[in-house]
């Protein structure tokens, strides 16, 4: 009998069990699998593939969901990875994510599934689509795009090499999907538009022993390669392993694929230059979030793509501050949020200041950072008109400036990241129109003045309300992006004017605190509301049918934008003077 190896996701180490523990479990547990969702991965040794079962066990205990995972202790091991999924198919599983092994090969195997009912989900490795096409099966795929992140490698290679030189690739498994779109997209990448010549490209089949001894050979018969591009981590080791033995003082530069810790590690040391992280725990989750709407008879799309990231040693160890306003504000420390992970991401020390939205403090704080040799400053400004004296420092100090959310009217900015305000107020402005059928009166609540949110906001909002021209803004009062604030300027309205048929607010603080007076005061609330930022608690409201909608911009990506522009200038790139960050609308 094959072995099979399964992973118990409780336990933080990896331990494997035999077949037969599948076929000794009483009948009456088959039953219970039509609800549970497992993951069948390859090569639970790998760092790669713990992450991934990481982010599809955290969605799954926090959705909720019966899951399991199961693997293979080496990803050549094809036949077991068949294995594991036959007896996955006749103990009657729910759903089954899985990462091949081979493109080809797992194929007939997940058509038995299909025909059985269990959904299928592809993820990390695409299944073969002609092999797919000829058997009449579709199978969702969550993952990267193999090809454009091995570009991404190549045309960092190629700018480091200055379009010269001698490269060795190591290559995956041949025939394996994801190993053949990294080949490709490298050398493709690499070579065009210049001299780069490919002196081997050679298969180690994702291990670290294999591309050990490749390129300790092959260094030998041609020992002036100058970059090395392995097509996974794993392989990067071993190929640095290699060059530490025949030639440690050679600068040969070695490129690898998947962000793994120990490569991280070599990153910090200057000793690997590059690789590319494909953000293993979304395909996870996002394989077991489709996997678990099949089950509940929802059709997942055909695909759902993961973010490929380009992980350098020139950001690694930087040091940035992060000049936010007020981390009060569930929107502000959502940013930071994501701009932690970010900087944890590329390697980066952030330093977060709070200035609890005095502009004097933010003042004091900046000039306070700038004196302890930070390599770039990024600054959510409290005040748009008051902020630039420190930009001016900065600068004057040659220290990069990122601004997001809220411009600076004055000193020099590297970039700024900022969703669509205007368009934001615009798309509220239309809410609200079509709630009232163009004809109400409403109160439009300011944020702080000066703020280039709040007058984008509300410069978007009032343009649109030109073109209702039956709907009559009554009130029209700053409150200041505060929730108390707010909550006092409507009671002072309504205790003279009830008739109100709908509130802009120009965040969700002020809103809620709308809704705070309303209630307060025992009085029904007007029939449209609308706020802007999409914070938790709006969005609850907006559940519980008291708030009509906010405009959700996304704050966590506007964090993480902002540090990935910061990696991009460490790298030598030519940003854009605006990054734009997608707005939605939550709500009705």
């Amino acid at each position: 009998m094959s072995k099979l190896f399964r992973y118990t996701s409780s336990y933080s180490s990896l331990f494997f069990i035999l077949a037969v523990c599948l076929f000794i479990q009483p009948m009456s547990a088959f039953a219970s699998n039509e609800k549970t969702v497992a993951l069948v991965m390859k090569s639970l040794s790998n760092p790669f593939f713990t992450k991934m079962e990481e982010g599809a066990s955290k969605y799954a205990r926090d959705e909720n969901i019966q899951f399991e995972v199961f693997g293979v202790e080496q990803e050549t091991d094809v036949e077991t990875q068949i294995s594991i999924v036959e007896n996955l198919v006749s103990r009657g599983y729910g759903a089954i994510v899985i990462a091949p092994a081979d493109s080809k090969r797992l194929v007939p195997v997940c058509k038995k599934a299909l025909d059985k009912g269990i959904i299928v989900i592809n993820i990390d490795n695409p299944l073969h689509k002609k092999t797919m096409k000829e058997l009449g099966v579709s199978i969702p795929f969550v993952g990267s795009d193999n090809y454009a992140g091995a570009q991404m490698v190549g045309d960092y290679a190629k700018s480091k090499l200055k379009n010269s030189g001698q490269v060795l690739v190591i290559e995956g498994i041949r025939g394996v999907e994801n190993a053949d779109l990294r080949r490709d997209g490298f050398i493709n990448a690499v070579q065009k538009d210049s001299s780069i010549e490919i002196v081997a490209s050679e298969s180690a089949n994702w291990h670290t022993s294999e591309a050990f001894s490749k390129v300790v050979k092959i260094l030998g018969s041609n020992p002036s390669i100058d970059a090395i591009f392995c097509a996974n981590d794993t392989m990067a080791l071993g190929a640095l392993q290699a060059v530490d033995l025949v030639n440690p003082s050679q600068k040969i530069m070695i490129f690898g694929y998947d962000n793994i810790e120990p490569i991280r590690t070599e990153i910090r040391k200057g000793r690997i230059q590059a690789t590319i992280e494909q953000h293993p725990e979304l395909m996870g989750k996002y394989g077991v979030e489709l996997a678990w709407q099949g089950i509940n008879g929802v059709t997942p799309p055909l695909s759902k793509s993961t973010p490929l990231d380009l992980i350098t040693y020139e950001h690694f160890n930087k040091r940035i501050g992060f000049s936010i306003s007020t981390l009060d504000n569930s929107f502000f420390s959502t940013m930071i949020q994501g701009a932690k992970e970010a900087a944890d991401l590329f390697g980066m020390e952030l330093i977060v200041l709070d200035a609890k939205n005095n502009a004097a403090q933010q003042l004091s704080d900046i000039a306070d950072i700038l004196s302890q040799k930070v390599d770039l400053l990024i600054v959510n400004p409290t005040n748009t008109d008051f902020i630039g004296p420190a930009i001016e420092l900065a600068n004057q100090t040659d220290i990069p400036v990122i601004t997001v959310d809220r411009k600076s009217f004055s000193g020099t900015v590297l970039c700024h990241i900022e969703s669509d305000n205007f368009e934001g107020g615009q798309m509220a402005a239309r809410i609200i129109a079509t709630h009232l059928s163009d004809k109400g009166r409403i109160i439009e609540l300011e944020g702080i003045p000066g703020t280039s949110a709040a007058f984008e906001r509300g410069e978007g909002f009032n343009k649109e309300m030109k073109r209702h021209d039956k709907i009559e803004i009554a009130f029209r009062e700053v409150a200041n992006f505060d929730r108390q604030e707010a909550k006092a300027v409507t009671l002072q309205i309504i205790a003279q004017d009830k008739n109100i048929d709908g509130i802009f607010a120009h965040n969700d603080n002020m809103i809620l605190g709308a809704i705070d007076a309303f209630e307060e005061s025992g009085l029904t609330l007007p029939k449209v509301l609308v706020g802007f930022d999409a914070i938790p608690e709006a969005k609850k409201s907006v559940m519980q049918d008291k708030l009509t909608a906010t405009i959700a911009q996304r704050p966590e990506v506007m964090g993480k934008l902002a540090v990935e522009t910061a990696a991009r200038y460490f790298k030598g790139e030519t940003l854009p003077t605006v990054r734009l960050v997608e707005i939605t609308a939550i709500g009705n």
